[in-house]
């Protein structure tokens, strides 16, 4: 089973599509509305099963949640950052580890807590960044 890159991607939104109120690319934003997120390749580590028989990809889901309100936008993340439940990035990506039958498994290893971001034309932003770990 050797999954594209975009269909590691696609499959990621797929599932975080669940999440309502939250619009998600596949594809590093310029410049993200909030609340939005999106996927970006961190790490590929190959041939991790003899004769090619496995990738181990890890992937990088950020979102960003607007800092207008202090308090409401650390709510949000909060949901976010939950390790399940509706609004969790954790449940949403766990709920189909195959991403539509494309690859192996998938899974949520880490996240971090809240980073300050700046983004030009956009001012700051709160975001957070879950590890996904997908082999292929």
């Amino acid at each position: 089973m050797a999954a594209t890159m975009a269909e590691i991607r696609q499959g990621l939104v797929d599932n975080l599509s669940a999440i309502s109120g939250v619009q998600w690319s596949p594809y590093l934003l310029a410049s993200p509305t909030p609340p939005s997120g999106h996927v970006i390749p961190s790490e590929i580590a190959y041939d991790r099963a003899m004769h090619r028989g496995m990738d181990e990809v890890t992937m990088t889901v950020q979102a960003f949640v607007a800092l207008g309100l202090d308090q409401a936008a650390q709510m949000k993340l909060d949901e976010l950052l939950a390790p399940s439940g509706a609004t969790s990035v954790k449940a949403a990506i766990e709920a189909d580890r195959t991403l539509g039958g494309k690859v192996q498994d998938a899974w949520v290893s880490a996240v971090t807590g809240y980073t300050l971001v700046t983004i030009p034309d956009r001012g700051q932003m709160l975001s957070a960044d879950w590890s996904v770990t997908v082999r292929t």
